[in-house]
């Protein structure tokens, strides 16, 4: 992946709960090993200074990540602690030490930034708020075989729903997109439209926020106001054609066991029905370029906004 403006920013790497043990991971086409060293967790780049070997084959011993082959070790600012070889009272070489991010755990996801944050870790100040706990859950990890930015647009096409997902989240005898209110706000692209058919009087039914470059806050409310549902939509963009889903979804209000197993069945079937069509998608990068594609007003909206404001970054598609 040639754009380098990406590294500027913060980004998911894993799962919070999912590495007990070193994980590897591509990031912007750089290989990463994400582990817990003494509880924290820390993001080193996947390669032993000694010979190559990736780290996500070796092992925690405590506050030292172990390489699988001579059992190097290193502790979380990334410098060797520890060669066997040499036994006691040799020193260690200070060139004997690996890249290493900063790791923050945060929303039960670990992130990264590779350069100099240009934004904050974008914001879900739900995911911690017990209003919103009633019902959480996490579609994902899903791993889709195209870029990062085809994945944020088609969240946010409401146009697609009725062909899509038919009967889901929208009606083929009523394909009519509702307008949106777009503005920006610095790192932010805040979107809201009202559908008629779900809420009556004037409150948006629907209000987003889209951080740059692929995450995505969205509040769904529901026919009386009352009810919400809260996802976070966010992508490790593992390469120009490939990247890893993460969607969590938040409840206002709890679910029976029966509802709560539907929703979750519902959320797998739309997130597949949408990766069947996006993972064919042509070029699988999203082109930020407008005259790359045809654009209708109206219903491609938020897309056009989205593509240039993640042109100004001066990313090249």
């Amino acid at each position: 992946m040639s754009e380098d403006v990406y590294r500027d920013f913060w980004h998911p790497v894993a799962v919070a709960d999912a590495i007990a043990s070193p994980v590897p991971v591509t990031l912007l086409d750089e290989r990463l090993v994400v582990a817990r060293l003494g509880g924290r967790p820390v993001v080193f780049r996947d390669l032993c200074i000694h010979r190559g070997t990736p780290l996500s084959l070796g092992w925690v011993d405590g506050d030292e990540l172990v390489c699988a082959y001579h059992g190097w070790a290193y502790g979380a600012d990334g410098v060797c602690t520890r060669i066997p070889s040499l036994g006691a009272g040799h020193s260690i070489p200070s060139r004997a030490r690996v890249d290493a991010y900063p790791a923050v755990e945060q929303y039960g996801l670990i992130w990264t930034c590779l350069g100099t944050p240009r934004a904050d870790i974008p914001e879900f100040p739900e995911f911690d708020d017990p209003e919103w706990n009633h019902v959480r859950f996490l579609i994902g990890p899903t791993p889709w075989a195209c870029g990062a930015g085809r994945a944020v647009e088609n969240f946010v096409d409401q146009s697609h729903f009725p062909w899509v997902h038919e009967g889901i989240l929208g009606d083929r005898d009523h394909p009519e997109f509702h307008p949106v209110s777009i503005e920006r706000h610095e790192n932010e692209l805040r979107y809201s439209w009202i559908d008629r058919s779900e809420i009556a009087g004037d409150k948006p039914a629907r209000i987003g926020r889209i951080y740059r470059p692929f995450t995505i806050h969205l509040l769904q409310r529901s026919e009386d106001g009352e009810r919400g549902t809260l996802l976070f939509f966010t992508a490790i963009p593992h390469t120009a054609k490939s990247h890893t889903n993460h969607l969590w979804v938040l409840e206002n209000v709890p679910l029976t066991a029966e509802q709560l197993a539907k929703r979750k069945q519902t959320g797998d079937m739309i997130m597949g029905q949408d990766q069947r069509i996006v993972e064919e998608q042509r070029p699988e990068e999203l082109p930020f370029d407008l005259s790359a594609e045809l654009h209708v007003k109206g219903p491609d909206a938020i897309a056009i906004e989205y593509r240039g404001f993640m042109a100004e970054l001066g990313v090249a598609a």
